[in-house]
């Protein structure tokens, strides 16, 4: 062959890199760091070999091109992204060729220098929702492209996987350099030494095949501020059946001539933007959305120094109607919640979970300063309390989340704490309101059902018949004997009333 196509779930990816060459083959490089995927990436100069472009490896910045454009650039590699570099850089990025940008797409004119052009073996990334796309064709093959050829090309492969068409994309060095080693054979052979590979490892090793359709059913979030209007068929022509706000996560059943079908009707897919990153899923079966914060805010200091040692729980004290995990989603990465200067990593209502930061993040949501421990070593969980949610069922669904982030950061349920345990707030207020509902959530964390007493049910009875006022007081079961003999006056006059 002498084309090969890697589809990568972003959720099966631990790590990616930028790895210098320094003289060595592919197979040495990948032999030598062990990664599953490698692929020739950056542009160089061929007579002193120093990076072409915007060039950081691990937090060191290689190659300064004194401009502004589009290139790919990530943390862990997962978080993987295109961005405006160097200004919007994580530890690592590259520069290459802008193939599908905010900018350019399909029928815009690309850019780049002379020897990229012609039929050549191509080298690129493409981002397709949650999936990253490795693509390598070998020079001189009839697999070769023209840019404008690979751009098309990888259009079609991104469709297969992101009905919205939400797809970026990124021509790395070509020609001769293209090479790659995808594993079980999938391999293109360059005698080149180039400067530089991009390795990903993953957790299976693993990679899904370019001809698997997604299933029907996608994940979109609501972007226009004045949110987007449901129609009854696709078209304008149709009549309008309502709205959804901003911010809002909808599922899309069935995509047609740019129009979505979501079970209240259909949506122009020009006002919705795919849901992004890895489907993690807990293990009552919720789908872990991705609303990541953007790079450069405020908010989002960057730091990737939270060594994931506790979770905090919080909850959101917006019980206005519609204030659900999305909508806070679209606080946090808009204008008025980078000035409020808060940020949390996930945001948990009655039907979703939506993740702001990456759990290896700092994020602003303890209260005890920027550097605090709160802040530095804790995830932060917002559960919703939103007029028309079902609390319950979002506390759930948190319970749910905590155990799926103690299982993957190896956190004791000793570590799970409430906000107050930082800085003294009252939050969780709902939950601290009521005696034992703390110990109760912390049972469903760990999967158990809470452990209601007798004591528990028949003060909840009396409290509903109106008979006690203070039912924590008498959970309590410290009572003095001028209350006892109240109660008993009122259980009394309770039963002359029925009678």
């Amino acid at each position: 062959m002498s084309k090969y196509i890697a589809v990568i779930p972003r959720a099966a990816i631990t790590r990616a890199a930028l790895v210098e060459a320094g003289g060595r083959s592919m197979e040495q490089v990948k032999a030598a760091c062990g990664c599953q995927y490698i692929l020739n990436s950056w542009f160089y100069d061929t007579i002193t070999g120093r990076p072409v472009g915007n060039l950081k490896i691990d937090g060191t910045v290689k190659a300064a091109a004194g401009w502004n454009g589009w290139g790919l650039t990530w943390d862990k590699g997962a978080d993987i992204r295109l961005d405006i570099l160097p200004d919007n850089g994580g530890a690592s990025y590259l520069s290459g060729v802008e193939l599908l940008t905010p900018t350019r797409g399909p029928g815009k004119a690309l850019s780049y220098s002379p020897e990229y052009g012609g039929t050549r073996g191509r080298s690129a990334v493409l981002l397709a929702g949650a999936r990253v796309i490795l693509y390598c064709s070998g020079d001189g093959t009839a697999d070769a492209k023209t840019p404008e050829g690979l751009r098309d090309e990888l259009v079609s492969i991104g469709c297969r996987y992101d009905q919205a068409a939400n797809l970026r994309a990124l021509g790395l060095d070509s020609g001769g350099s293209s090479q790659c080693d995808f594993g079980d054979g999938q391999r293109i052979y360059s005698a080149r030494r180039v400067a530089g590979y991009l390795c990903v490892w993953t957790r299976q090793g693993g990679q899904e095949p370019p001809d698997k359709e997604d299933k029907p059913m996608s994940k979109y979030t609501v972007t226009p501020s004045i949110g987007v209007n449901i129609r009854s068929g696709p078209g304008t022509g149709y009549g309008k059946v309502g709205a959804y706000p901003m911010g809002t996560v909808v599922d899309v059943l069935e995509v047609r001539d740019g129009w979505g079908r979501t079970d209240k009707g259909w949506v122009s897919l020009t006002y919705l933007e795919a849901v992004e990153g890895p489907q993690r899923v807990t293990d009552n079966g919720i789908a872990i959305q991705e609303h990541i914060i953007s790079g450069g805010r405020k908010n989002r200091p960057g730091r990737d120094t939270n060594p994931d040692t506790y979770i905090t729980i919080h909850e959101t004290g917006n019980a206005a109607k519609g204030a659900d995990a999305a909508a806070h989603g679209a606080y946090l990465d808009s204008a008025a919640g980078e000035d409020a200067l808060v940020s949390w990593h996930y945001t948990v209502d009655d039907h979703a979970i939506v993740q702001h930061l990456p759990d290896y993040e700092t994020a602003y949501h303890a209260g005890d300063g920027k550097a605090g421990p709160g802040n530095t070593t804790s995830i932060g969980i917002e559960i919703c309390v939103n007029a028309g949610g079902d609390f319950e069922a979002a506390k759930a669904n948190a319970a749910a989340l905590v155990r799926l982030l103690m299982e993957e950061h190896g956190i004791s349920i000793d570590r799970v704490v409430q906000h107050n345990h930082w800085n003294g707030k009252d939050c969780p207020k709902t939950i601290r309101a009521t005696a034992g509902a703390w110990e109760a959530f912390l049972a469903l964390c760990q999967g158990e059902a809470a452990d209601v007493s007798d004591l528990d049910t028949d003060v909840d009875t009396l409290a509903e018949a109106g008979i006690i006022n203070s039912p924590d007081y008498w959970r309590a079961g410290d009572y003095s004997a001028a209350n006892v003999q109240a109660l008993i006056g009122k259980m009394a006059d309770y039963v002359r009333e029925d009678e």
